[in-house]
C-alpha cells in the first residue's frame, strides 16, 4: 500500500528470480528471496516484505503477506530448503501483512502479541458507517452493498465482509479487511522467545505505535531485526498514529536491541542508525509542533514554517511531513 523504491544493494530490495506471466492480463507482482545473514532471508511480494530463518528442524517466518504470495513462498521453501514452516511470527494484524497464514497451518504455530485476537474481532454494537463513506450508501440503509462500493473498497470487499452477506456494516469496516488473517495459536504480552533447531528469535512488543499489537522480531545471533511499518529506513512513515509519542517510545524500544541490520516490511532495509534517525526526526516534529502551538500559530502556519531539509533525501519527503504535522497538531490540540 506504500510506494516502493528498488535497490540492488545487499540490504535493499532487488529481487532475484522475478516472477511474471506474459499471458496474464496483469503482470504478477515482483517476487524474490535475498539472503541477508547466515540462514536468514528477506522475501519480497511487490512492495511488501517478510523474513524467514532456516533451521535444521524447520523454518521460522514472519508475516505471510497474502494467500497467493504464501502459496508461492511455501513452494519456494520446499524447493530450496526441503523444510516445513514451523512458526509464523506476526509483526501486527494489518491485512496487507498478516493475510494468508492458513497456507502454513498444516505445519506451523502462529505467534502474535496478546492484542491481536481483539483486533481480529468485530467491534461490538451497531456502529454507524464512517462519515467519509456515508456518501456511498445510496439506499441509505446504513450499509454499503457491493454495487455501491467505490474507490479502493471493491478490491478488498470480500476480505472485509465478515459474514459474507454482500454488504459492509460499520463494524465490518471498522475491523478492516481481515477475513484471511489466520488467528494466533500463541500470544505473548511483553517478550517471547521462539527456539527451533538451535536458533532463536525474540519477539518484543513495541507498544501502541501504528497498531496495538505491534511487534519487532530480533534475531540476536544474526544481529538483525525485522519490523513492518514501525521501522523505516530513509523513508517517512505513512502516519504517526495513535500519537507521535507512541512512535518515539517504540523506536527507543527497538534501539535498545543489539543489532546491525534493520530489515523492514516496505522499501529499503537499513541499519541501526536509520532507526535512530527516524526517532530523531519524530522528536524534532513533536518539539516543532509544540513550539508552534505555544506561539499561537495555526496548523497552516506551522506547516508553512516547520520544515526538515536535513531529511529531503528520504522517500516521501514532499508529502508526509505536512501530514505528520497535522496529526501531531490534532493530538496536541485534542481535536483528533
Amino acid at each position: 500500500m506504500k510506494h516502493l523504491t528498488l535497490s540492488a544493494a545487499l540490504l535493499g530490495t532487488l529481487a532475484c528470480g522475478v516472477v511474471s506471466s506474459a499471458s496474464a492480463q496483469q503482470a504478477a507482482p515482483p517476487r524474490g528471496i535475498v539472503n541477508i545473514a547466515p540462514d536468514l532471508y528477506r522475501a519480497q511480494n511487490d512492495n511488501h516484505y517478510t523474513v524467514f530463518l532456516v533451521t535444521p528442524e524447520g523454518i521460522i517466518m514472519s508475516d505471510p503477506i497474502n494467500r497467493d504470495f504464501s502459496m508461492w513462498l511455501k513452494s519456494e521453501l520446499q524447493r530450496r530448503f526441503n523444510r516445513p514452516v514451523r512458526y509464523v511470527l506476526y509483526t501486527h494484524h494489518d491485512w496487507d501483512h498478516a493475510s494468508g497464514g492458513a497456507v502454513f497451518a498444516d505445519t506451523a504455530q502462529f505467534v502474535a502479541h496478546a492484542n491481536m485476537p481483539e483486533a481480529l474481532t468485530l467491534p461490538a454494537g451497531n456502529l454507524p458507517l464512517p462519515s467519509d463513506l456515508t456518501g456511498m450508501d445510496a439506499n441509505r440503509n446504513g450499509r454499503i452493498e457491493r454495487t455501491e462500493a467505490k474507490g479502493n473498497m471493491p478490491a478488498n470487499f470480500a476480505l472485509t465482509d465478515a459474514n459474507q452477506d454482500g454488504a459492509l456494516s460499520g463494524a465490518e469496516i471498522a475491523r478492516g479487511a481481515l477475513n484471511d488473517v489466520h488467528p494466533p495459536t500463541t500470544t505473548y504480552s511483553d517478550r517471547h522467545t521462539v527456539t527451533l533447531g538451535g536458533k532463536t528469535v525474540v519477539m518484543v512488543h513495541t507498544g501502541m505505535a501504528h497498531a496495538p499489537d505491534s511487534s519487532v522480531l530480533h534475531f540476536p545471533a544474526e544481529r538483525v531485526i525485522f519490523s513492518a511499518d514501525i521501522v523505516q529506513a530513509k523513508r517517512f512513515p505513512g502516519g504517526v498514529t495513535p500519537t507521535v509519542g507512541s512512535w518515539i517510545d517504540a523506536l527507543r524500544t527497538v534501539e535498545k536491541l543489539d543489532f546491525d541490520v534493520a530489515a523492514t516490511g516496505h522499501a529499503l532495509s537499513g541499519k541501526k542508525e536509520d532507526v535512530t534517525a527516524l526517532r530523531q526526526y519524530l522528536e524534532k516534529l513533536s518539539t516543532g509542533v509544540a513550539a508552534g502551538i505555544g506561539a499561537g500559530k495555526s496548523l497552516a502556519e506551522i506547516q508553512q514554517s516547520l520544515s526538515f531539509p536535513e531529511y529531503k533525501a528520504w522517500e516521501r519527503y514532499d508529502a508526509q511531513p505536512k501530514i505528520h504535522i497535522a496529526q501531531v497538531y490534532a493530538t496536541m490540540k485534542g481535536t483528533n
